[in-house]
């Protein structure tokens, strides 16, 4: 992933925008947007469960084992990210188009690999999924992350 850099090292603030820096938190922005609920249809979501068991379901979704899976599915809490991280998202979000918008293979490829480390995955995920080879997708990631880098850094963004 990212050049083999230890995410201990990319934790830490750099003293100047880099282009590991921006793919660290391209993946972020890319995980807070996979966490945020996402409403099918005209904008709500309705509150009852799926599926109503009678007792005789859940007796027989016990002798298959398959109620501790049922319970886990219906008693899980999602997790809604801070507006911290729903800013940081909102700001990075915008950088490859922002700052790659005319070089659309890289901002393509920023986007996709970006995306592929939120899902711990890798270049050759997205080489699988979009075609081509994992090091022209990670070499293009890696070149869009040090473009955006550097005009952040002429930006003077902070």
């Amino acid at each position: 992933m990212m050049n083999m850099i230890p995410l201990e090292i990319l934790d830490e603030l750099p003293a100047r925008w880099d282009g590991p820096h921006v793919g660290r938190r391209l993946m972020e922005a890319m995980q807070t947007l996979r966490l945020l609920p996402m409403g099918g249809g005209v904008g709500y979501r309705p509150t009852w469960p799926a599926y109503a068991y009678e007792f005789e379901d859940l007796l027989a979704q016990h002798e298959q084992g398959e109620l501790e899976r049922t319970q886990a599915i219906q008693n899980r809490t999602r997790m809604v990210p801070s507006s911290r991280a729903i800013r940081a998202m909102e700001t990075a979000l915008v950088w490859p188009a922002a700052y790659l918008g005319k070089t659309q293979r890289l901002a393509r490829a920023t986007n996709c690999v970006a995306l592929a480390h939120a899902l711990d995955r890798d270049a050759g995920w997205v080489a699988a999924k979009k075609g081509g080879y994992a090091d022209t997708w990670r070499r293009r990631h890696d070149e869009g992350c040090e473009i955006i880098a550097f005009r952040l850094r002429a930006g003077r963004v902070a």
